[in-house]
């Protein structure tokens, strides 16, 4: 037999290379083991740890990166208005909502304080406080984020606009003038000192040296004050219709000039502390919210510099309802000869005038909001007005008379603040193309620090 025909036709296997360490198992090929000592693998189980570890505090220090980049650079930096062309920021937005919870506490506590003095119960002074504005919008305000953030977006907007009206009149303010808008909020007014020196070594006390300053943050005064409709309560609060007359302070221990500059350092000094202590802001910023302060009062003077010290005063009343319809149907009423008086105690919703017939009595006509001021200017002598629309509502009126009389300081300085305020608004309509409100200023509105009321 030939080798040819010796071959089974199979494939031969392939000779092992030299030096391959292969074990036949089963017909499979398997490599040998690398066997290494426990303590080699306790090592590479700690290298993967470590390494495991490091990775997590990287995505972890990552993570705090950029929740601290957003929080302190991107979200301060973001727009919740523009004015103009000119940018109001979220960290600017939010410096002066804490400011202004501080500043509207502070002025709640000093109410709260002067009505426990007289002795009045909490239950009396809520009743006060619920009735009387500003301090319920206050009370509102610090206990709805969204009303205090609103009310602050929309000041800084008017802010703004006086900045600019004021740049284009070339007004300014210097540090003295933000120094005296610090001194009119304490209600301090510095004495001549050199004159109560002189008085004090001839023994002649004037009374000017002897007068004594209320030393706390003086309650805000609306420069146009209303009639006042019933205040919508906070569910905190539940007010009668008949508030408990306001008590009146008695004097206070006199002072001499030099103890009421000391007194009043003193009291500045600690106010600004706590604002510090209550925001975590500095000085510089509360500077600045005197001196936008100061620059909207030289910018009053400036536009109200022709108003004269006459004015027009009217002997009114009225009755003050929530719908127009409502409104018609009273005055369907008094054309049917119902009583003006009984209507006004049965009906108005402002229950102050309203318990006494709807009489507001004499007073200038720069008392009332513009759409009321400007009824009772030209209105007929005895004819039914109205219904005349304003923010509070729907108002009947009726003027019982009308003329010119000289002003006082404070009926001048309403006038002053309500043709300012006019002006103000008008501006504000003139521009409204130039100003933007984002949508999201909401989400970014301190609730610190607290309400008083909780």
């Amino acid at each position: 037999m030939t080798k040819r025909s010796q071959t089974t036709g199979l494939p031969k296997e392939n000779p092992k290379p030299a030096g391959e360490s292969t074990e036949v198992e089963n017909n499979r090929p398997k490599l040998k083991h690398e066997y290494r000592s426990r303590a080699e693998r306790e090592q590479e189980i700690q290298r993967w740890v470590i390494l495991g570890t490091g990775v997590a505090v990287a995505v972890v220090v990552v993570i705090l990166a950029v929740a601290f980049i957003i929080d302190q650079v991107i979200t301060p930096g973001q727009v919740v208005a523009t004015v103009e062309g000119k940018n109001i920021t979220v960290a600017e937005f939010q410096r002066r909502v804490r400011i202004e919870r501080v500043v509207r506490n502070s002025r709640l506590i000093n109410i709260v304080e002067t009505y426990r003095s007289f002795g009045f119960t909490d239950e009396q002074i809520i009743q006060q406080i619920q009735s009387q504005e500003p301090f319920a919008s206050w009370t509102r305000e610090l206990q709805v984020p969204d009303q205090m953030g609103l009310a602050v977006i929309n000041q800084m907007i008017e802010d703004q606009l006086v900045r600019n009206a004021a740049s284009e009149r070339g007004i300014t303010v210097t540090d003295a003038d933000i120094d005296k808008q610090i001194e009119e909020f304490f209600g301090f007014v510095p004495e001549d000192l050199s004159a109560e020196a002189t008085a004090e070594a001839t023994g002649e006390a004037t009374a000017e040296a002897t007068q004594v300053p209320t030393l706390t943050p003086t309650p805000y005064v609306s420069p146009t004050p209303s009639p006042t409709p019933t205040v919508t309560p906070t569910p905190e609060f539940t007010p009668t219709a008949s508030p408990t007359p306001l008590a009146t302070i008695p004097p206070t221990a006199t002072l001499t000039g030099t103890e009421q500059a000391q007194q009043f350092q003193e009291n500045r000094n600690a106010y600004f502390a706590d604002i510090r202590q209550q925001t975590g802001l500095g000085d510089a910023d509360i500077r600045a919210y005197f001196e936008i302060q100061a620059l909207r009062t030289a910018l009053r003077d400036s536009i109200t510099a022709e108003v004269t010290e006459t004015g027009v005063f009217v002997d009114a009343r009225h009755i003050l309802v929530e719908t127009e319809e409502e409104a018609q149907d009273i005055i369907t009423a008094l054309q049917n000869g119902e009583s003006f008086a009984d209507l006004a105690k049965a009906v108005s919703t402002d229950t102050g005038s309203g318990a006494s017939g709807g009489e507001l009595g004499w007073s200038p006509v720069t008392q009332y909001v513009k759409e009321f001021q400007d009824a009772v200017r030209d209105g007929e002598i005895g004819a039914i007005l109205g219904p005349v629309k304003s923010e509070f509502g729907y108002h009947i009126i009726q003027v019982r008379a009308r003329e010119d009389r000289e002003l006082d300081e404070t009926q001048l300085t309403n006038a002053k603040d309500n043709a300012f305020n006019t002006w103000l608004e008008d501006l504000k309509t003139s521009k409204q193309d130039q100003i933007q409100q984002s949508s999201n200023w909401a989400g970014f509105v301190p609730t610190d620090p607290p309400s008083i009321f909780g």
